[in-house]
């Protein structure tokens, strides 16, 4: 029998990925693709804007020149076999882009 992951509430749909909190103490939001949970953006930084509205507005930066530096930055991340992050919606990089810068 296989054992099903469900997001709990509060939470947002964006496309097709459901995001709520993270249960991790230092990601900020989780996700679930492909039947595993992706938790990302590190909780102590800010981020440009929370696409979500579940976090405290107050991390969001607004700041368009910090926005093009992360992006330029984190689209440059590989995963151990060498592949670029930035499309792989397995990873914690694709959903920080997306949802978060």
């Amino acid at each position: 029998m296989d054992k099903k992951i469900t997001i709990a509430f509060p939470n947002k749909k964006i496309g097709k990925y459901t995001y709520t909190k993270s249960t991790r103490k230092d990601k900020k939001l989780m996700t679930i693709v492909d039947g595993k949970i992706v938790h990302f953006g590190a909780i102590s930084m800010e981020h440009y804007f929370d696409k979500t509205g579940l976090l405290n507005k107050k991390l969001n930066h607004n700041d368009k020149k910090r926005q093009d530096n992360y992006l330029s930055r984190s689209a440059g991340i590989k995963d151990g076999k060498g592949n670029l992050t930035k499309d792989d919606p397995t990873s914690p990089n694709y959903h920080s882009r997306k949802i978060l810068w």
